[in-house]
């Protein structure tokens, strides 16, 4: 393949100046529709029915190939095109134990709890699964090597610490748990924070850095380090529970970074006072989500332009060309990027 050029010197320089609201970022990437799961094995087939998923059975080679299902797609506009190693499995909870189900039908992977009893969060470590961290570990350094040279490269989809949380326990025990067991919550949610910073680190020491800094997956370049992290378990949460119980554990992936985003869905903006009331994370990303999972774009203005007020805000959804435009029309330009997808 050809080497790709080089992201100019303006553009990289106005992505810079988002990360300090001080410039505006616009895309309007085309994005299929969600398809079977393209799973190939390491036997050279691939998938075509559901499966319980182990490491050893991932073909590792096409999967560090530019495979559409593989990457994010290309963003153009003012964002840049970036390759993410394979997304679809659920990396933090297969490291952390959980076993894996692809569902191949329905594009997309399921996880089982693993935490049946309080007692074994004594053992933690034993339920830990690091085949999944040397396979996506392996993955990387393929991607790097097949990919780096016609696009950056960002870190695999990383749930974060609720997530985790979420995934082992189970969403029922986890709600209960900020009443009953408010210690062993705090010390299963320390363990999954500790688990991230461990992963990402291990990812970005493997990630070339383009021009000075590094890119994250929705395309956009920062002048250091870059992390994005996220608490989908937040929407189990009011947001003083969120607030007590779950919000300095993402805070703490965020500061793994010089620059983080925390990806965010509109559906559950209860947690943004917190996030705005310290510096981190850098900045936020809110997912549109179709109503009735969420009201309308237009009834969430006031908290997009709160969050403007404070922080870099990246809005991305099925969106059309004269909704992008009004979007933008609505809220200030600085600091604000917008990412219109249409299928």
């Amino acid at each position: 393949m050809a080497r790709a050029e080089s992201p100019s010197s303006d553009l990289l320089a106005r992505h810079a100046a988002w990360w300090e609201r001080k410039a505006h970022l616009m895309a309007y990437p085309y994005e299929p529709e969600l398809a079977r799961l393209w799973l190939p094995l390491a036997d050279g087939t691939t998938a075509t029915d559901d499966l319980d998923l182990t490491p050893d059975m991932l073909d590792l080679e096409r999967l560090a190939e530019p495979q559409l299902d593989t990457e994010v797609a290309p963003m153009g506009g003012g964002l840049l095109p970036v390759r993410v190693p394979y997304v679809r499995v659920p990396w933090m909870e297969a490291i952390a134990g959980c076993p894996i189900r692809a569902l191949v039908a329905s594009g997309s992977m399921r996880t089982h709890t693993i935490v049946t009893d309080w007692d074994d969060l004594s053992r933690l470590q034993e339920l830990r699964n690091d085949a999944w961290l040397d396979t996506l570990l392996a993955l990387v350094e393929r991607t790097v090597e097949r990919c780096s040279a016609q696009r950056p490269i960002a870190h695999t989809l990383m749930r974060g610490p609720g997530d985790i949380a979420e995934a082992m326990l189970g969403a029922e025990r986890l709600c209960l748990a900020v009443y009953d067991h408010t210690e062993e919550l705090a010390s299963l949610l320390s363990y999954a924070t500790a688990l991230f910073e461990e992963v990402w680190r291990e990812q970005a020491s493997r990630i070339p850095w383009v021009r000075g800094g590094t890119v994250n997956w929705y395309g956009i370049w920062a002048p250091g380090s870059t992390v994005r992290t996220q608490c989908d378990a937040s929407a189990l949460t009011s947001p003083k529970q969120y607030a007590d119980h779950m919000a300095r554990w993402d805070l703490r992936t965020a500061q793994v970074a010089d620059y983080s985003i925390m990806h965010l869905h509109s559906g559950s903006l209860h947690v943004v006072d917190t996030l705005l009331a310290t510096p981190y994370p850098t900045a936020i990303q809110v997912s549109l989500d179709p109503p009735p999972s969420a009201p309308p774009w237009q009834e969430l203005l006031p908290t997009f332009a709160t969050i403007l007020a404070h922080k870099p805000l990246l809005i991305d959804g099925y969106l059309s060309n004269e909704e992008a435009r009004a979007l933008e029309d609505a809220l200030p330009r600085d600091g604000l990027a917008v990412i219109a997808r249409h299928a």
